[in-house]
Parts: C-alpha cells; structure tokens; sequence
C-alpha cells in the first residue's frame, strides 16, 4: 500500500538521480524521446483545496492512493525534454509523465476522453466486444452504446501518458491500466507498483526497487495485490474482437 515513508523514498531516490549532470546530454544532444532534465525536482504538494477544484472540475473522484501521492509529490519540474525532427528541422520538444493537474486543462481533458474515442474508433472497423450486446447495423447507433457503457463505468483518471487509474467506488488504489487505443493492459496492481514502473525503479509486481537505469533500489516493501474486477473496462483487457458488419453476434 501506498504510504509517506515510500513517496519521501521516492523523492529522495529520483531527485537523486536527476541531479547526476550527465542527464545533459540525454535532454540536449541527439534525437530520441524526452529525457529527465538535469535538476529536475518534485514540485508538490497540490493542496487540498487545490485538489477538491480539480476533481469539481473534471467531475470526478481521485482514489485515496492517488490523493496522497498528489498532496505529496504531484509532478517533477521542468518537463522532459530532448530533440525531434520535425518538417526536415531539428527542434527541442518537451513533455509531461506524469499529469500536472494545475496546468493547462486541455490536454487533461483531451486524456479523459482519448479512451472513448479508441473504443469508438474500434467499433467504426468492425470490433464489438460481447458484453456490449447486440452490434447495431447503424454507425450512429453504435456510438450511442459504446458512449452509454462507458457513461456508466467507472472514469479513468490520466496518470501518466498513456497509463490510467480507475475511480471506482470503494477502490482506494490500483490498478493501472495502459490505453493504446482499443488495446487495453493492466500494467500495475497498485499506484506504489506503477510509479516504480514509471520511474524505472522496480518490479510492477512489487518487491524491492530494482533500477534499469543503474543500481538504485531500497525501495519500501508492501506492494499490494491485484485490484478488484473493473466494471465495464475490465471486461476489454482481454480484447476487443472483430465482428465484420453482417457477421453474427460471437457470443
């Protein structure tokens, strides 16, 4: 379970290794995705009033995991950066892991609504998934089921990038699923898992820290076990099958 003692372990941990210089040349020199800046720090905490704004906002309720982890850390400063090619002309590019809940609100919102649209991208090709029921012949129609299932779910709150958390009722932490269209993945049980996953710290199924990027790791024990089912998402992890138009219900 999430708790202050691994959230100070984690500061401590990645603050450290931001501040190694040769993170320069990773942000500066040569193309690839966004790197860790040299000196880059947490800037939480998001107060709590802060926080009861935002979920007003965006009409929704964040887990109890994920309100301790934004009153404590919330989201490092300044964002990654690193070099692209883009219309034959090198530029600097610069992005966000993890959400920034007080900046600009229109890429938060683009990141609630990007699982819905891959679903209904889905269904516009032929995938309809069983639990749905009967697939309607009209496109219109289609959207109105895939829009009402996904009205009555839980919300995926946008974690990091493509990572999501479930605001379900009665669930205090976890899982994490990953969004990459209509694919969806669990990548972690709990908040405290995904973090080390984020951050190359450790294992997704918990344990000790173990770094992919040299050596870090005493990490405080605890990971929790998977979380419990996900109405209506839980029911994509395994996929989304094709049904053709004129093909029979699978089920």
């Amino acid at each position: 379970m999430l708790d202050k003692a691994f959230l100070e372990w984690l500061r401590a941990a990645t603050e450290a290794r931001w501040a190694d210089p040769t993170l320069r040349d990773a942000a500066a020199v040569g193309l690839g995705e966004p790197a860790w800046q040299p000196g880059t720090r947490w800037r939480g905490p998001l107060s709590a009033s802060d926080l009861e704004i935002v979920e007003a906002m965006f009409s929704v309720t964040m887990p109890a995991a994920y309100r301790l982890f934004l009153g404590t850390l919330h989201t490092p400063d300044p964002a990654m950066a690193g070099t692209q090619s883009r219309a034959g002309r090198l530029v600097r590019v610069e992005r966000r892991l993890f959400t920034d809940w007080t900046g600009p609100t229109t890429p938060i919102i683009a990141a609630f609504e990007r699982p819905v649209a891959g679903l209904l991208q889905a269904a516009s090709i032929g995938r309809w998934h069983p639990s749905w029921g009967e697939r309607p012949t009209d496109a219109r129609e289609r959207d109105r089921v895939v829009r009402r299932l996904a009205a009555g779910a839980p919300r995926l709150i946008p974690f990091a990038g493509q990572r999501y958390l479930v605001a379900a009722a009665g669930v205090d932490d976890g899982p994490i699923l990953a969004v990459h269209g209509a694919h969806l993945s669990a990548v972690a049980p709990d908040l405290r898992s995904g973090l080390l996953l984020e951050l190359g710290l450790g294992d997704p199924a918990g344990g000790a820290a173990r770094s992919r990027e040299g050596g870090l790791a005493g990490a405080p024990s605890g990971a929790a076990g998977p979380g419990p089912g996900i109405p209506f998402w839980g029911d994509l992890l395994g996929g989304i099958p094709w049904q053709p138009p004129g093909q029979p219900d699978p089920s």
